[in-house]
């Protein structure tokens, strides 16, 4: 998910007509990675297939509930949105397609069925289908299979329509949204949330070229641990470190292992290991290791 100062995300905290379907994906996305813990090893397949079905399940309610809105399709994309806000979602739906070829074939994916995209024509608007707070500054989020984006116009202010289409290509959310979604579709949701955000925000960098600044450090400044990042991610209180850390832990795989690296990750996780394990099988290093030397190295440069 991406916002205008930078990066923040799922912050379920009110309640409205799409919350329930939001929490039920979630614990029955999360009882599809527990329930091996609990009742013994289930096979990777089940749990892939268990987690596409449910995330399927939302994406088609999630459709269901734009049937008021207007529909414009392409080969890989369809984008519900008012009928007051067309040119909006005519550039929407181009930025999709000019971004689809180049993070599909970084990864090697391909969309078996159009994916959707709502377009909101507020902020207020785009958080209320998630019950955020109203002051929540996202432009879009990706979740279940289906990338909501706010209107262009609601966050762009330049005149001239070929200034705003620059723009939105820069640096809007669709480059970061469409990472997302093809990270949790190769790896059926397996993944730490910290991966997820470094790898959308790396590709966004390769495509656009944008990226989060770095944080001032200072003398008391520490780092946030792996354990923290992986589990505690949208609840810690300097997003913007939290961000930049996922980046950083991406970056340190990439120069050291190449891009490659992301992909062989991304397939021992869709095989059902767990992330210390993709690493360890990939990488021949374990998680305690991983995080010393990218923290190192990261120190180091600075």
């Amino acid at each position: 998910m991406k916002n205008e100062l930078q990066i923040n995300r799922n912050g379920f905290k009110k309640k409205n007509k799409d919350f329930f379907w939001v929490k039920l994906a979630k614990i029955s996305a999360a009882l599809v990675f527990l329930i091996p813990v609990w009742l013994g090893n289930i096979p990777a397949g089940i749990r892939f297939y268990s987690y596409w079905a449910i995330r399927e399940l939302v994406k088609v309610h999630t459709v269901i509930n734009t049937f008021n809105l207007s529909k414009l399709s392409s080969e890989h994309f369809f984008v519900k949105f008012k009928p007051e806000d067309r040119a909006a979602a005519e550039l929407v739906l181009e930025t999709a397609e000019l971004f689809y070829p180049k993070v599909t074939e970084d990864f090697g994916f391909v969309a078996r069925t159009r994916i959707p995209v709502i377009m909101y024509a507020s902020r207020e608007e785009l958080n209320k289908s998630f019950g955020w707070d109203a002051d929540n500054s996202a432009m879009g989020v990706y979740w279940a299979g289906t990338v909501r984006v706010l209107t262009p116009d609601a966050w762009i202010h330049e005149t001239d329509s070929r200034g705003v289409r620059t723009r939105f290509i820069s640096s809007g959310p669709m480059a970061h949204e469409l990472t997302h979604l093809v990270v949790d579709y190769l790896t059926g949701g397996n993944y730490p949330r910290w991966f997820t955000e470094g790898v959308a925000q790396y590709e966004e960098y390769k495509l656009t070229g944008f990226q989060i600044n770095e944080p001032v450090f200072s003398r008391d400044t520490s780092l946030y641990s792996m354990q923290e990042l992986a589990g505690k991610f949208d609840g810690l209180p300097d997003q913007s470190l939290a961000y930049w850390e996922s980046l950083a832990a991406v970056r340190y795989l990439i120069h050291f292992h190449g891009e490659d690296v992301l992909n062989d990750l991304i397939k021992e996780l869709g095989r059902g290991l767990d992330f210390s394990a993709a690493l360890k099988k990939v990488m021949r290093i374990d998680y305690a290791d991983f995080e010393k030397k990218w923290q190192e190295w990261v120190q180091e440069r600075g």
